[in-house]
């Protein structure tokens, strides 16, 4: 027998391979085949097993959708079934939720006016020997510095006048309101000389029409929110006396749809023969004055060896020297004759030949 030829095919690269070598791709190929493997398995149990539908458990016709019935103070979801639903289907549950909440409004909602204090008796206080004594301080909020100076020094009853034109107002009337102050927003009007005084874009009268006139003033009160009331001064003082439009018979349905607000009036003067339930300044300090001039204002405030009297005291426009000396003044010994009230405890019905005529005698008013 004749001996093969040896073969001349080189040998292949397994053959060619160190023992370390073939050992590493052994290793990698294992680990290939077990990941895979465990990859298939994973994917496997993630699916869910869909459940065999039988005769018992096959799916109910599905439900038509009807809109919710609101009430009055409650919303009741009811679910309607299909026209096709067969008998064997559950009969729906009416369910009541409660109604969801109106959502917030954007603008900043301001709180009711601050309670008037009727509680006080001015009877008592004129009796015991002192001046009942109410101070609404005009210009309030131009500055932050005097704002904060007037709620820090000035007593809570001083009560506070506010030009409807300030562009930060609904945060001014906040303020004042979380102090406890008492507000009076100027509601602007056509003053006595309007060819020297400028009352803005929004005042009233200036041969406006009854529905302009109306416009302004809802205006004014929507401005108003949170006040205790509308007043026809400002920090200029009062321009109405000798013929402005409050002392005019065409600001009386004004002051009606003010009253009907439950908001107070501060008049000026007497001169403007008030008919709605307010207030009537009866002094003025001008405010941008000297210290002086101001400490001198104050001290013959109070009537000397006279009868107790009801004051209401306008001091405008405020400055840090205003506030400075009321609030020494309202700290110094004249403050053991009188007595401090909010305004609004010097609200009366107007200026009626009624009210006139059942005025006490023995209460004096100081004069402008």
């Amino acid at each position: 027998m004749q001996n093969r030829p040896a073969s001349s095919r080189p040998p292949g690269l397994w053959s060619r391979l160190p023992v370390i070598g073939r050992l590493l791709v052994a290793f990698w190929g294992l680990v290939l085949v077990g990941g895979t493997t465990a990859a298939l398995m994973l994917r496997h149990q993630s699916q869910p097993s869909m459940p065999r539908v039988t005769a018992q458990n096959k799916p109910l016709a599905p439900i038509a959708h009807q809109p919710d019935a609101v009430a009055v103070n409650h919303s009741t979801r009811q679910l309607m079934p299909a026209a096709q639903q067969t008998a064997a289907a559950p009969k729906p549950v009416p369910v009541t939720v409660p109604a969801p909440p109106a959502p917030a409004s954007k603008s900043q909602q301001m709180p009711p006016p601050i309670a008037q204090t009727p509680a006080i008796d001015l009877s008592a206080i004129t009796a015991s020997g002192k001046t009942a004594l109410a101070i609404v301080l005009q210009g309030f909020g131009y500055s932050d510095a005097m704002t904060y100076d007037v709620l820090s020094r000035i007593p809570a009853p001083v009560a506070v006048g506010v030009s409807p034109y300030i562009g930060n107002l609904p945060d001014i009337l906040a303020r004042a309101h979380a102090a406890h102050r008492e507000i009076f927003v100027t509601l602007p009007m056509q003053s006595a000389h309007p060819e020297t005084v400028d009352e803005g874009p929004h005042a009233l009268g200036n041969g406006n029409s009854e529905a302009d006139d109306r416009r302004e003033l809802d205006w004014c009160l929507s401005r108003a929110q949170g006040a205790t009331g509308l007043t026809d001064t400002s920090e200029a003082g009062d321009s109405q006396p000798g013929g402005g439009y409050a002392t005019t018979p065409g600001f009386h349905p004004i002051e009606d749809i003010i009253a009907s607000h439950g908001l107070l009036y501060l008049s000026g003067s007497s001169q403007e023969d008030r008919h709605i339930r307010g207030m009537t300044a009866t002094a003025w300090i001008n405010g941008d004055t000297d210290a002086a001039t101001l400490d001198a204002k104050l001290a013959t405030l109070l009537p000397e060896g006279a009868k107790p009297t009801h004051i209401l005291l306008m001091v405008g426009p405020l400055t840090p020297v205003a506030i400075d000396r009321l609030a020494t003044w309202l700290n110094g010994p004249a403050a053991n004759r009188f007595v401090l009230v909010p305004p609004s405890a010097l609200a009366d019905n107007g200026a009626t030949e009624e009210q006139a005529a059942a005025q006490s005698k023995d209460i004096q008013t100081a004069p402008l």
